[in-house]
């Protein structure tokens, strides 16, 4: 059965796409509205703005991509529930703020980054380990060598020294 050409059941968007295009929306929006700032002030925002917005559009892309995908397939796969998939980016969610919390941003990032990766996305320990350090070595780098910025030291750092 079709309606207007289209089979019953078809989606403009992917399952689950409006949420990346509400962020993209909002990351556009907030780009335009960087214009408006002194140009001293707003490359900054600019390049972080642009570079977030290129990649939800790649995300975007590759959710349609494999959304086509998979209607193509005739392989029914069975995918965990939205409250299931919802409680565990949550709860990554939740670690790496604890672990920014008590570690720092750049240790703690580096963590929960070799944690998501090992854990998670399921890559070996070698690559786990190194995209983790090459994360805490560019927050470092960026921030405390290049822009002279601390970023936040942790809950346990100042208890050690």
């Amino acid at each position: 059965m079709t309606t207007q050409g289209k089979p019953a059941g078809a989606r403009i968007l992917p399952p689950g796409s409006w949420l990346t295009l509400v962020f993209t929306t909002g990351v556009a929006l907030a780009l335009w509205a960087s214009f408006s700032l002194s140009r001293a002030s707003a490359w900054i925002p600019q390049c972080v703005l642009t570079i977030t917005l290129l990649l939800l559009l790649l995300q975007f892309c590759s959710e349609f991509w494999a959304a086509h995908a998979a209607t193509s397939k005739s392989v029914k796969q069975v995918t965990p529930g939205r409250f299931a998939r919802v409680s565990v980016a949550l709860a990554w969610i939740g670690i790496l703020m604890l672990a920014a919390w008590l570690f720092g941003v750049t240790l703690g990032s580096a963590l929960f980054c070799s944690a998501w990766l090992r854990w998670h996305a399921r890559e070996a320990w070698s690559l786990s380990l190194a995209i983790a350090g090459g994360l805490g070595l560019v927050l470092w780098l960026l921030f405390s060598v290049l822009f002279g910025v601390g970023l936040y030291q942790g809950a346990l750092w100042p208890a050690i020294r």
